[in-house]
């Protein structure tokens, strides 16, 4: 006899006990028999269950989704009390994906898987991504953020984005409507996995975090130092400097990403703004300009720094004219 106390022993009896009725109705949703199977949601009596499996591939505890012909108040999706957030889907971070979505939703997350996309949630909302969960993403060649197109997800999808610096967000079309989510897309408006593709090639890095300016932006000192720093921050790629001491960075025009050299840092948590000319380090908060990079990573005063990177300034100018 199966011991139903067994998280996993209970899934697959809540799998078998899945009516007909149900079957259809999450086909209807966009989730196909070979995902329900596979990802073994079942049927309590009452409610949809969706078994959440923790890092190590336990199941950790039951989502449970409302039952579509119960129309009595109530939430549409259960937690149990107590229970922290889980990434739903960490058995696709151990298979080592090429790439992977991160979604707003379990269902969302199924529509994705079976349309052949490799997909996670958080099992508590647009606005509950562990900070720890982040570095498990750094393994990831390209990691996609589509959260629901509604206030909450675009601020839940800018947070994801900024501790995974690699991550692209991708934007649902205005289509899905204000709340409009990726069941809508695919279900509601027919779109299909090379439409979806089309939004993931046109996704694009999430904002640099709003940041207090160096105190050297506006230095207290004549015009001709004034003039200097920004001649030096103009003409001195931040990329460029920033290669010189970090060997792994890689990424698009706009954002690169690479160990921070200000800490001992296992994954890429050294996000550089190309377009503004900026760093942020999602590890050890270490942010600012060209010149506060200098600086940390050469030990140098503000004056020091600014004499080296003149130094390179006009080094390149030269270099740049002996090319012509």
């Amino acid at each position: 006899m199966q011991d139903a106390s067994d998280p996993l022993v209970a899934a697959r009896l809540f799998h078998d006990a899945l009516p007909m009725r149900i079957r259809e109705y999450l086909n209807h949703r966009g989730i196909r028999d070979a995902v329900i199977d596979t990802h073994l949601l079942g049927w309590d009596g009452r409610r949809i269950t969706i078994p959440i499996f923790d890092r190590d591939g336990r199941v950790a505890f039951f989502k449970r989704a409302k039952d579509p012909d119960d129309d009595t108040p109530g939430p549409k999706m259960l937690t149990p009390a107590g229970c922290s957030a889980e990434l739903y889907g960490w058995e696709r971070l151990r298979g080592e994906p090429p790439r992977i979505v991160i979604c707003e939703g379990e269902f969302d997350r199924l529509v994705l898987e079976g349309h052949g996309l490799a997909a996670v949630t958080a099992t508590g909302g647009a606005g509950v991504f562990r900070r720890e969960w982040a570095a498990t993403f750094a393994s990831v060649p390209e990691v996609f953020i589509c959260f629901d197109r509604d206030e909450a997800g675009r601020h839940g999808a800018v947070r994801v984005g900024q501790l995974i610096p690699h991550g692209k967000i991708v934007e649902l079309p205005a289509e899905v409507g204000d709340g409009g989510d990726i069941t809508d897309f695919f279900v509601r408006l027919g779109r299909t996995s090379e439409d979806f593709e089309e939004l993931l090639a046109s996704a694009e890095p999430a904002p640099a975090p709003d940041e207090p300016s160096p105190d050297h932006a506006i230095p207290k000192r004549n015009g001709r130092s004034r003039d200097r720093i920004e001649r030096i921050k103009r003409d001195v790629s931040i990329v460029d400097v920033a290669r010189q001491y970090v060997a792994s960075l890689r990424g698009t025009d706009r954002v690169l990403t690479g160990r921070c050299p200000f800490h001992d840092d296992h994954v890429p948590s050294l996000a550089i703004y190309a377009d503004r000319g900026g760093f942020h380090c999602y590890g050890c908060g270490a942010h600012g300009d060209v010149i506060d990079f200098v600086m940390r990573v050469e030990h140098l005063t503000f004056p020091q720094a600014l004499d080296t990177l003149d130094a390179l300034r006009l080094n390149h100018g030269r270099t740049a004219q002996g090319d012509r």
